[in-house]
């Protein structure tokens, strides 16, 4: 089902180079249950999904629902109402009063704070679940779950004498030795360093790979989302608003939460019409009006589009021209409409546009406002926020591109992600600078001063990609730390530029998620055009992930 409150595209999912799968493995839940995750945020969870083997992820905001839906499926607490089923073995079923007890469900679980028994080494943690199974077996199991996530030398020590990443790997393995028929993971990784959480997440996805289980998985984290999940479902009030490929989804939740942050009442696209630098403001035309209205600076061109968002109860009303307004907007209009909501009321005001105000009960009565009624408004500068300035906002950042020798991969991709954010925010290549936005390359053990590759330079030319000038340099601590994303060409340098640079782990990904790009240095121009496209679809898809989108 989707929210009638948000319009994300909901897109049918494949797995990933895998056919369906069986209906005999796959989850099946429908629930409804009354949510409360804190005493002022209320809601009915009513949500109905399956989960096929492999990884579906559920993203959402703090309190949406998404540990209870874990907790519903574990047996660690019952829906009102609702239906859980793997392929055709029932967990539960309101109707026919069916709830299987939580230890027979055959359901793994890890949770947040892990739950390890601090008094029991590693290997009895892990075996805790097999107590009933002879020796032989229980052994097999343990070693293969030991072996699968690094751990078989920390087999005699205890939970306080290894490290976080470990304690993770351990219950992990306590709960995958049990052999379930599905796997739930509540934020397992949150405490988790970068280059330790990427490590874990690929010894799960090398284990599920095998075993091919349905594995539902909640996170706030997006780069776990993409590294790990082959499914996204987006929750948000007890609702699924959307589901599908991880890219897609993650692209179109950040461009609702860029689009409609902090519930602005009043959102309006807009032009910018004038820029007032001395007073750190901007006049900007609302769409489809001749309404304009001050803002605050942005670093904006004149003629950018851009959207502001208004509180309604940040917009004052006089019932006759102010004489004195110092640094406000004054825009006449006449009431539509006048509703009473508890306290206060809001109402509609119409002005070629139509804005919504939120007034306190006793001022309305107190002066007469009616339908019809002429009034200004005034809003001051501050109180319109720019809730997404065209483009240029989500872009005021550096990447950069690095690979060894600087003189070919990293260059031609700096080339085409300029290019391409030029393309998107529709203006001149040159003008990048100006908004602070770039992408530059820089090498790990490059010979400084050396030019682009005469192929590297004739690929470029051939896409059309503008002339570059280039010189190799290395990457510096200085620009390490400037950068927002560094993308590496090959895992192995990621390794190693993690090594010299610890304090930017965070930032450095490969650009290419699952597979290096290796240097097509001596394997003729062909390599090279083949390189050039990879790059420009590569450099299209993370430019997507991270909400830049094409302008149109």
């Amino acid at each position: 089902m989707t929210s009638p409150k948000q319009q994300l595209e909901v897109h049918h999912w494949e797995p990933r180079s895998q056919p369906r799968p069986s209906e005999t493995g796959t989850l099946r839940v429908r629930l409804r249950k009354r949510h409360s995750s804190n005493p002022s945020s209320q809601f009915q969870l009513e949500t109905e999904f399956a989960v096929v083997p492999g990884v579906t992820v559920i993203v959402g905001h703090s309190g949406a629902g998404k540990t209870t839906i874990l907790r519903c499926i574990g047996g660690l607490c019952d829906p009102e109402e609702g239906r859980i089923a793997i392929g055709d073995r029932l967990l539960f079923d309101s109707r026919q009063r069916i709830n299987v007890e939580s230890a027979r469900r055959q359901v793994g679980f890890v949770f947040q704070d892990l739950a390890l028994f601090p008094h029991l080494s590693v290997e009895d943690n892990v075996t805790y679940g097999l107590r009933r199974l002879d020796g032989g077996e229980r052994m097999r199991r343990m070693s293969e779950v030991l072996e699968a996530f690094q751990i078989e030398h920390l087999c005699r020590r205890f939970p306080r004498e290894i490290s976080g990443g470990e304690q993770q790997r351990v219950a992990l393995a306590r709960s995958l030795v049990t052999e379930p028929l599905v796997l739930l993971l509540d934020e397992p990784l949150s405490s988790l360093d970068p280059r330790t959480k990427d490590s874990i997440i690929e010894d799960l996805r090398s284990w599920n790979e095998a075993r091919r289980i349905p594995i539902l998985y909640v996170t706030h984290d997006y780069e776990e989302v993409l590294a790990l999940a082959d499914r996204v479902i987006a929750l948000d009030q007890g609702q699924i608003v959307a589901e599908g490929l991880p890219q897609e989804i993650i692209t179109a939740l950040r461009r609702e939460q860029m689009a409609q942050p902090a519930s602005f009442e009043n959102l309006f696209d807009a032009t910018v019409f004038e820029l007032r630098e001395q007073e750190h403001t901007m006049i900007c035309q609302i769409a489809g009006t001749s309404i304009q209205i001050e803002t605050p600076l942005a670093p904006v061109p004149v003629g950018s589009e851009v959207r502001i968002g208004i509180r309604a109860d940040e917009i004052l009303i006089a019932a006759s021209p102010p004489a004195i307004v110092g640094a406000c907007s004054v825009i006449q209009g006449r009431v539509k409409q006048l509703e009473r909501i508890g306290a206060t009321v809001d109402a509609r005001i119409s002005c070629g546009g139509e804005f919504r105000v939120r007034l306190a009960s006793r001022a309305v009565e107190s002066s007469g406002l009616k339908v019809s009624t002429e009034v200004w408004m005034m809003i001051r500068a501050k109180s319109c926020h720019l809730v997404r300035p065209s483009l240029a906002s989500t872009l005021q950042r550096l990447f950069v591109f690095v690979c060894s020798g600087n003189t070919s991969r990293s260059p031609m991709a700096q080339a085409i992600c300029n290019a391409e954010i030029a393309n998107r925010l529709g203006v001149p290549l040159e003008s990048l600078d100006r908004f602070g936005i770039k992408a530059i390359s820089a090498g790990l053990s490059a010979r400084p001063g050396e030019p682009l590759t005469a192929e590297a330079e004739h690929a470029l030319a051939t896409m059309g990609m503008p002339g570059v000038e280039h010189r190799s340099g290395n990457l510096t601590h200085g620009l390490a730390q400037k950068a927002e994303v560094i993308f590496c060409m090959t895992e192995e340098q990621r390794q190693k530029l993690i090594a010299m640079f610890p304090e930017a782990a965070s930032k450095v990904h490969c650009l290419q998620p699952f597979g290096d790009i290796d240097d097509p240095s001596g394997k003729g121009s062909t390599a090279f055009l083949e390189l050039a496209s990879l790059l420009h679809r590569l450099i299209g898809d993370r430019l997507n992930t991270l909400g830049i989108m094409n302008a149109a």
